[in-house]
Order: C-alpha cells, then structure tokens, then sequence
C-alpha cells in the first residue's frame, strides 16, 4: 500500500486551469504561479462540431453531460494536473451594463441595485444572480453622479455549468462573464477608449473599454461560421473544404489562384466569398464604432482583435482599411511565462485563447 504525506497536509493552490466553453470550441489554459510571474504549464482546445455530429468550426447547442465529455476529453489530451478551475460564462446569458445614479445613494447600494435592476433586465429578478460594483464618481451634492457597474448572470446558465464542473471532477472558484476575462487577457492599463472585438464562430462581440471599464458592448449575430456556410453554398465545396479554405486562403487572393481539390472554385473565388461573407459584420462594427465616438466625443484608440475567427488571413489590412483605425491581434500569452521556443505558435494561437487565459490569470491574482 503506497501513500505520500501530501495527503497528511494541505498544499496551497499553485495551479489553475481558466476554461472557456465557447460554441463551437472548448479552450483551456493551465497556469501557475511563480516567483510572481504566471507561468504556462499546458493549453489545449477540443472542437465540439463532432460531439453534436456536425463539421468542425460550426456552432452547436449541447447538453451539460456532452460538455463534460469533452471537457474531460481536453483535460486529459492537454495533460491538466489540477483539479482547480475557474469558468467564463458566455456573454449573451448575462448583462452588462454601467448605471449613473446620484452619489446620494452611494451608501445605499445594496437596497437600490436590486431595484435599479428591473430597468435592465428582461426577466425577473429571482432568475438570475445580480452583482455591482462602483467604479467612478465622488460626492454627495444634487448634481453629482457614480457610476455603478450592474453584472447580471442567468441562474439556469450557473447551474448547466456547475454540473459540468461536478461531471468533471473539478472545484470551481468561480464563474466571470467572458468580457472581463478578454478584456483582462488583451489589454493593458490606458486612458484611451479601446475596443475589443471577440469574434466567435456564432457571434461577435463588440467591447469598448476605457481606463479599466467597459462603457458599451454590443453582440452581431454573426460569426466566423457564416463565412464557411456561405462559402460551402456559393461555390459547391463541402463544409469542410470551406472551413479549410478559410483557415489557409481567408480574404488573401493568391497572384496565382489555383483550383481546390474536387470542386471547381478557385482559391481567388473563396477569398472573394469570403470578403463578400464578412462585409455585413464590418459594417455593423463601423457603425458602431462612430456612434459611441459621436456620443461620447473621443476616437477610439485601437481595436484588438480576439476569438477563433481572429486569425482569418487578410482580416486585419481589410479591417484598417475599413475602419481608419489601428487594428491587432490579441497576444494573451504575452502575459505569461513559457518557453522561448513556442512563442511563434502561442502568439498565432493566442486570440483565440484569450477568455481562457484572461480568467486564470484573475485566479492567480487572487492567489498572491
């Protein structure tokens, strides 16, 4: 009969693994902490298309014990040695939103928020969890205002991903909304307003932060999935050509096209496609983005790009092009230790681990 005196003490948390249950993807992200620095122990991504018998690259809707199945599939090829885990909640089962109250009521938050809530949330209240914080404003004359930071996540939403985590075998700190996890991964402390765009396979999300905090964030209902979908049809490939097209070709149309394998589409009429695809997404972006700049006053600074969809060829000359304004890849490994060797693949990698890493680096945090 073996044992070790572990068992005899308990060892402080050193390692956390930060997972992101995306919809067409689970990432995660061991880190630990060391001498100060988050080291990377292990990543790793599973694509969840097969799990529902679809291509990969598609968005699917799974069931909690499906999850789990390929939770634990990741965990294992990723080789994870912890137990610890922090998740993030998909921003569209949650609400986000800075309300300006009179400074009068800061003392009483507690009694006004609940209150204050109803105005933004569509359901009631007993639905879902509610959190606050203040995050600007001082005084306590008639014209003085705070602004308060209302966080709200679905109760159904909490209780699926609790029964992963228990499917799992693993203990959960605690859940984040997936902007905050972003946010924290892809940018660093500055006064201009910046904006994140999160792009998914089913969605993209639309954040603009300024001195730590998200004034506007805005979901299109349209990912990374439509190009291929769109492309697949137009040009007679298969799902799966198209999602192997777009990872290789993207909106970079060849000097020299040449014919993909088993249709009769070139490699300049899938890049055109996808230009075509993706047009209606860079439209609504930059609408948005001139109208919170004409709300508010001020240019927005940068747009850094994370998620999946982020690293489509010719996405970010196409962007600036558009747009007017600096554009760049997220780099969420910057953040942590790893070897020298892998900092080609993690810096390619990177916007799509974003959540994952920006939330265990919050676990660390916490640990110090």
């Amino acid at each position: 009969m073996a044992f070790s005196l572990s068992q005899f003490f308990t060892k402080p948390v050193r390692s956390v693994v930060g997972i992101d249950i995306g919809s067409s993807s689970i990432k995660i992200v061991q880190l630990r902490r060391e001498a100060g620095r988050a080291v990377l122990e292990t990543y790793g991504a599973i694509a969840l298309g097969p799990y529902a018998n679809i291509e990969i690259g598609r968005a699917t809707q799974l069931p909690a014990d499906t999850i789990a199945t390929a939770l634990k599939d990741v965990l294992k090829e990723s080789n994870t040695t912890t137990a610890e885990s922090v998740f993030a909640i998909p921003y569209a089962s949650s609400l986000v939103s800075v309300v300006r109250l009179p400074a009068a009521v800061q003392g009483k938050l507690d009694q006004i928020m609940p209150l204050e809530a109803r105005k933004y949330i569509p359901v009631p209240i007993s639905e879902v969890q509610l959190d606050w914080s203040l995050v600007s404003g001082t005084g306590s004359g008639p014209q003085d205002k705070i602004e308060v930071m209302l966080v709200a996540i679905q109760n159904s939403v909490l209780e699926k991903y609790r029964t992963v985590a228990t499917a799992t075998a693993l203990h959960v700190s605690f859940f984040e909304i997936e902007v905050f996890s972003a946010v924290r991964a892809s940018l660093d402390h500055g006064i201009a307003p910046v904006a994140v765009v999160d792009m998914g396979a089913a969605t993209t999300k639309f954040y603009v932060v300024e001195r730590g905090i998200i004034r506007e964030s805005h979901i299109i209902n349209r990912g990374s999935q439509e190009l291929t979908l769109n492309a697949s049809r137009a040009l007679g490939m298969s799902v799966a050509q198209a999602e192997e097209s777009k990872r290789k070709v993207g909106m970079v149309a060849p000097s020299q096209p040449a014919t993909i394998p088993g249709t009769h589409a070139t490699t300049a009429d899938a890049a055109h496609s996808f230009e075509l695809s993706i047009a209606p997404t860079v439209a609504e972006l930059s609408h948005t983005i001139s109208s919170f700049e004409q709300r508010m006053g001020e240019a927005i600074s940068t747009l850094v790009l994370t998620g999946g969809g982020a690293g489509l060829p010719g996405l970010i000359p196409y962007l600036q092009s558009r747009l007017q304004t600096e554009v760049r890849l997220a780099d969420p490994f910057s953040k942590t230790q790893a070897p020298a060797f892998l900092e080609g693949v993690l810096k390619e990698a990177g916007p799509e681990f974003s959540v994952a890493v920006g939330i265990a680096l919050r676990k660390l945090q916490e640990l110090e």
